[in-house]
């Protein structure tokens, strides 16, 4: 387990590294997903290798996104005021993307 976690924030450290040195417009913890993903396809570490974390972050990803739901509080008033705008906003992208990620899975199947 101590040896996943690791791994997982090596990658995370060197996603935000590449992202802090320069200046990308991409979050760090977005290029550290894309790069454990290259090494995880490439066969530079095994899927076992990070497994046991990954289980285990996933099992309690609920929990990450309280603090996020918590700070949705204090923009309440905004939130109340343009909440069909942002509801078409969230709807029509969630759309988009299935819609894209359908695509370009088909796309790639072949």
């Amino acid at each position: 387990m101590i040896k996943s976690l690791l791994l997982i924030f090596l990658f995370l450290l060197l996603g935000e590294s590449l992202q802090f040195f320069f200046q990308l417009p991409i979050a760090g913890n977005i290029l550290g997903m894309g790069l454990i993903f290259l090494a995880l396809n490439l066969k530079v570490i095994q899927l076992e290798d990070v497994k046991p974390a990954s289980d285990f972050l996933i099992k309690y990803l609920v929990v990450f996104f309280i603090p996020y739901g918590v700070g949705l509080m204090v923009y309440a008033d905004i939130l109340s005021q343009y909440w069909i705008p942002i509801s078409v906003a969230v709807i029509f992208s969630t759309l988009l993307c299935l819609y894209l990620t359908g695509l370009l899975f088909q796309l790639l199947r072949n």
